[in-house]
This record gives structure tokens, sequence and C-alpha cells, in this order.
């Protein structure tokens, strides 16, 4: 069930900035790839993650000069950064250096199947027959691009579980903050959240950025660092918590069902990763799944 808490004037403004989010996150998987040749995966998030907390911190502050959030919501918030920020960014970049750009995003697409299940725990989504068929169904999908006759266990295969566990973290990320986005802005959540968020990613990527031999990064992987600051985290983050608070978690989740195809297109001209006849079946039963879910 979709919520409404937005007019009709403004509601496509925020989903031309979802789809601006997406198309920012379907360039930014070859385009931050593309960097892993020359820099550890662990080390490349946490030279980033140096950077986008006092980048969104300031602009939080120039524009509405104060951070203030109340005692009560800490603990919200704590979570939200540890699991939807922390949690998701460890997940990806590991999955992301395992596997393709094409599979990555094929994958991330399942983030409404998740803010659906996140929404049933919690109790603030309610599904109906249909909506759990199109959660099977899209789970079918997940398995076509999982399985591919090779052994299990292979780089790829993790990497691609990797990757659908931060769709779940990304999923809490999405869900969680819905009662404090009617309190506070999109941009001071968003904010507080990456920051928050930035402590694992650091503690966890410190030993790594130590390793990296920095007269061989080139200036490319450094295009590419900035890239994934400022448009996909710093831009996208705000824009999608701008679209959580505008028209709800569930209908914001699933624009996440436009990063297949963007993603795989994306991967092909960056990376010249194939488009697979299993990708091409995946996508298309995971986002038959989507729209069932959406109808449930």
């Amino acid at each position: 069930m979709i919520d409404t808490v937005t007019t009709r004037s403004k509601l496509p403004w925020s989903d031309i900035g979802l789809l601006t989010t997406i198309l920012f996150w379907a360039l930014n998987m070859p385009i931050v790839k593309t960097a892993f040749t020359t820099m550890d995966p662990l080390a490349f998030n946490t030279a980033r993650f140096l950077m986008v907390p006092p980048l969104i911190l300031s602009i939080v502050y120039l524009l509405e000069k104060s951070l203030y959030i109340a005692r009560k919501d800490w603990l919200a918030l704590t979570l939200i950064g540890l699991i939807g920020v922390g949690g998701y960014q460890y997940f990806f970049v590991l999955g992301l250096n395992l596997t393709n750009s094409g599979s990555a995003a094929l994958l991330a697409a399942t983030t409404p199947i998740w803010v659906a299940l996140w929404g049933q725990i919690r109790g603030t989504e309610r599904l109906s027959r249909i909506g759990w068929a199109g959660i099977l169904v899209s789970f079918a999908g997940v398995f076509v691009i999982l399985f591919d006759g090779k052994a299990m266990s292979n780089d790829a295969i993790i990497g691609d579980v990797l990757i659908l566990c931060s769709a779940v973290c990304w999923a809490y990320y999405t869900i969680a903050a819905k009662a404090l986005l009617k309190i506070y802005t999109p941009l001071r959540i968003t904010a507080l959240a990456l920051s928050i968020g930035a402590v694992p990613v650091l503690l966890l990527g410190a030993h790594q950025i130590t390793k990296v031999d920095w007269s061989g990064v080139r200036l490319q992987d450094w295009g590419s660092m900035a890239y994934s600051v400022i448009f996909s985290i710093t831009i996208a983050y705000i824009l999608w918590y701008n679209g959580v608070s505008k028209v709800g978690a569930t209908r914001t989740g699933i624009y996440m069902s436009l990063l297949p195809a963007c993603g795989v297109v994306s991967a092909f001209y960056i990376l010249g990763d194939p488009i697979t006849t299993r990708d091409l079946i995946g996508t298309i039963t995971i986002v038959t799944g989507l729209t069932l879910a959406r109808r449930g």
C-alpha cells in the first residue's frame, strides 16, 4: 500500500529526484569498480567516507543553521546510520569487487522486496496474497541470477550474496526513518545518518587504507571517488530521503526496479560487461514480481 503524504503538485518533483538518483547509482557501479584495480575496496570506501561527513554536515549547517536531534530520536538514528549506511556500504563494496556491475544492479533492485518484509516485521506494511506472490516471483528472479551453473562457492556467487545483504540494509535505511522524516528535514537526517555510518566504515577500512600505494592511484580513480562522494552518496542520499518523506517508503523503494536495466546498460558501455540471457530472464522475473508486490 502506497503512503500518500504529499500533494499532487509536489509529486512530480519527488519522482524526478528519485529517477535522477537511480541514474546516479546505475553509473556509480561500473565507475567505482574501475577504481578497484588500484585500490582495495575497503580502502576506497574509507577514503570517500573521510570526505562525505564534512561535506554534507557543512551543507546542512549552511542551509539550516542547526544539527539538533531530540535525545529520544538518537537510538533510531544511530541504528539507521550503523545498519543502513555502515552495513550497506561494507557489503556493497565487497560484493561489487567480487561480482560484475550488471549482476550487482539486478540484485540491488530487490530492495522493494526487503522494504515490504521489513514493513511486515515492523507492522507498518500489510501485504495481500498478490503481494506475497510478487515477493516469491522476485526471489525466483534472484535465484536465476545467482545460479549460473558454476560452483556456488565461487567469488561471483559470494559477491552476489553480499550485494543481497547490502539490499537488505538499504531497505532498512529506506523504511526506518519514516517517523523521523515527519519531524526533521531529509537533509538533516541524511547528514547525520551518513556521519554515524561513517564510523564503522572508517574502522573496518583503516588497516587497508594504510596499504594503498597512492602514487599508483590514477587520475581517473580520483575522478571515480569524486563522482561517488558528490553524486552517488551526498546528492543521491538526500534525494532518496526526500522521496521517502514526500511519497513514502514503499513507493520510493519501487524505483529500485528501474536499476537493473540502467545498471546493465551502463556496465556494458563502461566496462564491457556482457548482457547475458540469464540477466535478461532474471530482470524480467524480478520486475514482474515487483509489479505484483506493488499491487499487493
